[in-house]
């Protein structure tokens, strides 16, 4: 019997330290993706899915603005754009920064108010 609840332990323990190192990983990936994603010369502007795997983007290249093509194996250029073409009052693609307790804060909130009205 005290067999058995030594190896729970064990397999809690061994759960808990896959857990922990799964969010250190998922952190860390996180970080160094959002480094590259920060260029002062390159920007997506807006981004149109017009099929699976293929979007058409407007991008900015320094102070430029080019319209793009974009597959799974294949980018192809369009033409370039004019900053007066553009709306770029709307194009604004920035996420807010948000924590992910935040966003579980909420998630877990909606559903305890569903489950007092019911």
């Amino acid at each position: 019997m005290g067999n058995n609840i030594l190896q729970l332990l064990g397999m809690v323990v061994v759960f808990i330290l896959v857990l922990a190192a799964t969010y250190y990983a998922t952190k860390w990936i996180a970080k160094s993706g959002a480094i590259q994603s920060h260029s002062s010369n390159i920007k997506v502007i807006e981004t149109f899915k017009i099929a699976p795997n293929k979007y058409i983007q407007i991008i900015k290249l320094g102070d430029r603005y080019y319209s793009i093509g974009v597959t799974k194996d294949n980018i192809t250029f369009f033409t370039s754009l004019e900053e007066e073409q553009l709306d770029l009052q709307k194009a604004d693609t920035s996420l807010p920064n948000v924590s992910f307790m935040e966003v579980m804060g909420k998630v877990v909130s909606k559903v305890k108010k569903k489950e007092d009205k019911k």
